[in-house]
């Protein structure tokens, strides 16, 4: 019993009484394949030879559509066989009761031969119906071979006043561009579609094979595998219950993925009876995104009629799923025939792929993509492809992608192989780009295999200074290709180039090595006077020796900021960003108290990085300008540049913190401010270097402080002095702990202890000479010392930082030396404290950008580097003010407004005060 086809039926019906009645009737069963189209044909055949019609049946078979008149053959030859027609159609049967291999002449006389044989059917059925009606079933037209179907249609336009019924079937997606088929299909006396079934239907039929109570869900299941589709039902069935997925458990899962499975099968099945099919699918599933129809058939052999030929195949008989496209049913097609394709087979066809598309002109990447899927990869030629498709990748900002083509290259290269040492130092770059951890190890890998020393110092001198500070072993490989190579001799250029890298990379390394610090001051000097156009490895070798010379303390403060300045004139903002000019010199600026030497550096910088959009290389900038508006003393301005900085590093690692830590640590110690302090100290990730070493310790010791725990912030800052003594970071700048430690004696009433740390790093500020550090250890000193002695050492700490230096540190050295003078009783105490006060607030609330009074800096003072102190006394001097009406007003002392005039002439290049309101644009904004 067919099920839900009661209209179907009904038409049937119908059209078999037509025909008795002599009308002649042409009926078209549509759908798609497994819908029950045949079931319809076969109800059909039964019912017109339960009333007495002669039923003749015949199909179209994809194996014989070549064969001429294939179809019409199994139609006809029974009645030939059995003699039973008139003697005069005996006589006169056409070849195509002759050989199957007979096709006939294609000239004039085989046009000849074809009309005749369509004369002859024509009289043939006629006859025929004339005794009784005939019906001709036909299943799928679509596989109908070319003669057959046009005997078909010949016949179907010449029905009329026949008792005969022509039943042919149309599967969907099959014969749809034959015009023939087209023409048989619009002749339709009645028509009919066979559809899937209803979820009820399905239950029904499920119920047959399983038995009432099929639960709810595993009926969907059933109706959703199969669509309906009732001989993909009733295989589904059959295969369910022999392996007892129904009652008592009722296995969904398991049923959906037989359904799968059944679908992929049925699809495997019908490739092996349909090699062009095969042909297409496969070239279209090694091609993948980039099989476009000339691609495909060139790859698989075939013409253009033939791959639409399969894609009409591929409909009909492996029919899309519910509200699938015609791109993702191929899709699925593709993803089937891969699985089943064989490792050999399918590397070489992906092979074929790769060298069409080569030969085609596509581009790196298309070309590789599938040779990422060949079982080995040993050709020079493909290796070259997925190089080239690796930096394609690089180049339009895909480093995974990149680092996937360089990984298949490196999987079947020989260990010993020098193309493999190329393909790790290209993945070593690469992985750079993803700022992955393996980057180093590859560097060393590639570096090891090189069979050239030469070659061997280029990989190696190429490695990134972040790479080789925290990687040992890159650091070892550094040392030991720079002994290897040695010194070159006088005239190679390449070998001094090279010589000058690794010597940066080994130095960089070696920051903590109390030997190569100590030894930078001299190395700078024997390097002699920077030149003009001095190469990128000099630039580099000479911003860490100028780093270390700092740090170190070994020269004094001019002859290191006259280096760092040098540097800085050579070195290029935006190739800065990602050198070590921006991580280095703006410390050394900032102990050296010559930060004005990078305003405009760092303008520049910051404006290459904002066209890049870098978050991470702005946050940097952003603390650079920080660190060098702290050298200033404007605390404020520099904490709201961390404050930014640190927002542009969210979400980053804490490598991309460490400039923004340092500021605001360096900030939270100036204003001691502890809430800022905890909340640096929260995350307690390891220091990344010993600048962060030291500057943990710090705040660790500044909040024992706090506490009252003087001990244990004792411990703290001897252990980062013991540190830091150790490593040959000896510059009083750097040197917190050591006014701590004496600060922390001399509350704790150990006098002696006190002086004795504050004399030595008297001693080493006085070395160094850098007035804020200078008058910082002075202050100290003052502070520890009694009596008068105390009170001069502190007027010599305020008159150090009177006209340079940081303004933060005048204002404190006013306030001690306004403090002292209070407890002595003398007259200037209160006006000192005052003052110092005064200027103590203004420069931790003075906004970024403003200097410490109402007023923001003119464009001009930032960019010629005035400090705040010498923009206020500038201003007031270019608009006629006196130097002691200006001393009055702004309440400092008439020598202090002398040295801030002397230094804004120096910073503007001009001779005097005349030449000074147009210097400050004064003139212009009246």
């Amino acid at each position: 019993m067919l099920l839900e086809r009661e209209e179907e039926l009904a038409v049937l019906n119908e059209a078999v009484t037509e025909a008795r009645a002599g009308t002649g009737v042409l009926l078209v069963v549509e759908g798609g394949t497994g819908t029950g189209t045949t079931a319809l044909l076969n109800r059909l055949a039964e019912r017109a030879t339960a009333n007495g019609a002669l039923v003749l049946r015949s199909g179209g078979i994809p194996a014989e559509r070549s064969v001429p008149f294939g179809v019409l053959r199994r139609l006809v030859l029974p009645l030939v066989a059995e003699r039973d027609l008139p003697a005069p159609l005996l006589t006169a049967v056409p070849p195509i009761a002759a050989d199957p291999g007979h096709s006939g002449p294609d000239d004039e006389a085989g046009a000849a031969v074809r009309a005749d044989t369509l004369h002859w059917l024509h009289i043939l059925f006629a006859g025929l119906s004339a005794e009784r009606t005939v019906v001709l079933a036909v299943d799928d037209l679509g596989w109908v071979d070319d003669d057959s179907l046009e005997a078909l249609a010949h016949l179907a336009a010449r029905l009329d006043g026949l008792h005969m019924l022509l039943a042919v079937v149309r599967k969907d997606g099959l014969g749809t561009r034959d015009p023939l088929v087209g023409e048989i299909s619009a002749a339709a006396t009645h028509r009919i579609r066979a559809r899937g079934l209803s979820r009820r239907g399905t239950a029904v039929l499920a119920a047959r094979h399983f038995g009432d109570g099929c639960p709810d869900e595993f009926l969907r299941t059933c109706h959703d595998v199969t669509g309906g589709r009732p001989k993909d039902l009733r295989v589904l069935c059959d295969r369910a219950r022999l392996r007892r997925l129904g009652a008592p458990h009722w296995h969904t899962q398991r049923l959906r993925g037989l359904g799968e499975s059944l679908h992929r099968e049925r699809l495997l099945s019908l490739l092996r009876r349909e090699p062009v099919l095969d042909a297409f699918l496969k070239a279209t599933a090694v091609l993948a995104d980039h099989a476009t129809d000339d691609l495909v058939a060139r790859l698989a052999g075939l013409t253009r009629q033939q791959c639409a030929y399969a894609r009409e195949v591929l409909t009909h008989a492996w029919p899309p799923a519910v509200g699938q496209g015609k791109a993702a049913h191929t899709r699925a097609a593709c993803a089937v025939v891969l699985q089943a394709m064989g490792d050999e087979e399918s590397s070489r066809r992906h092979r074929q792929a790769s060298a069409a598309l080569d030969a085609c002109g596509a581009g790196p990447e298309e070309v590789a993509v599938p040779l990422l899927h060949v079982d080995r990869i040993g050709d020079p030629w493909e290796i070259h492809q997925l190089r080239a498709a690796a930096a394609a990748a690089r180049r339009r900002g895909a480093p995974e992608t990149a680092v996937r083509y360089l990984g298949r290259a490196l999987v079947d290269v020989p260990a010993t192989s020098h193309v493999r040492a190329e393909l790790l130092y290209e993945l070593g770059v690469t992985e750079l780009d993803l700022k992955s951890p393996a980057a180093g190890r590859h560097f060393v890998q590639a570096a090891r295999l090189m069979p050239r020393l030469r070659r061997r110092a280029e990989v190696v001198s190429s490695t990134p200074m972040d790479i080789v500070r925290s990687d040992p072993e890159v650091a070892a490989l550094v040392r030991e290709t720079a002994a290897g190579l040695g010194t070159p001799r006088e005239g190679d250029r390449q070998g001094a180039y090279l010589a000058m890298r690794l010597e940066a990379r080994a130095r960089y390394a070696g920051l903590e090595d109390p030997g190569l610090v100590t030894s930078a001051t001299r190395r700078l000097l024997d390097l002699g006077e920077q030149r003009y156009g001095a190469s990128a490895a000099e630039r580099e070798l000479r911003t860490v020796l100028v780093f270390s010379a700092a740090v170190g303390g070994q020269a004094d403060h001019r002859t290191v900021a006259r280096m760092a300045r040098q540097v800085l004139e050579e070195e290029p903002a935006h190739s800065a960003l990602t050198g070590l000019a921006l991580e280095l010199l703006p410390a050394v600026l900032y102990c050296t108290d010559s930060p004005h030497f990078a305003a405009s550096w760092l303008d520049a910088a910051r404006l290459h990085a904002s066209q890049q959009g870098d978050r991470t290389t702005l946050s940097l900038v952003e603390a650079v300008h920080g660190l060098a508006l702290l050298a200033r003393g404007e605390v404020g301005a520099a904490r709201e540049c961390g404050v930014r900085a640190l927002a542009l590093t969210e979400g980053g690692t804490a490598r991309d913190r460490v400039h923004v830590t340092l500021l605001l640590g360096s900030v939270a110690l100036e204003v001691g401010d502890a809430e800022r302090a905890g909340r640096l100290l929260e995350p307690a990730e390891p220091p990344a270097d010993l600048r962060m070493f030291a500057l943990f310790g710090a705040l660790n010791g500044m909040l024992a402080e706090n506490r009252g725990n003087l001990p244990v912030a004792l411990a703290h800052y001897l252990d980062c002095g013991r540190v830091l003594e150790r490593a040959g970071w000896v510059n009083p700048a750097f040197a917190h702990w050591q006014m701590r430690v004496a600060l922390i004696h001399h509350r704790a009433g150990r006098t002696a202890e006190a002086l004795a740390v504050a004399r030595s790093h008297h001693e080493r500020a006085l070395a160094w000479g850098a007035p804020t550090t200078l008058s910082r250890a002075r202050r100290l000193l003052g502070f520890v010392t009694e009596g008068p002695p105390g009170i001069e050492l502190l007027r010599q700490a305020v008159d150090l930082v009177e006209t340079e230096g940081s303004r933060l540190e005048l204002a404190h050295a006013l306030t001690e030396l306004g403090r002292r003078l209070q407890r002595e009783s003398a007259a200037d105490g209160d006006r000192l404290f005052r003052r110092g006060r005064r200027l103590a607030t203004e420069l931790v609330n003075a906004p970024a950008d403003t200097g410490t009074g109402t007023a923001a800096r003119s464009a001009r003072a930032l960019s010629a580097g005035l400090t705040p102190a010498e923009t206020r006394v500038a201003e007031r001097a270019a608009r006629g003010l006196s130097n002691r009406e200006i001393a009055e007003e702004l309440e400092t002392s008439l020598r202090a407004v002398e040295r801030h005039l002397t230094s804004s002439y120096r910073k503007f290049c001009i001779t005097g005060r005349e030449q000074l309101a147009h210097a400050m644009g004064i003139n212009e904004t009246r």
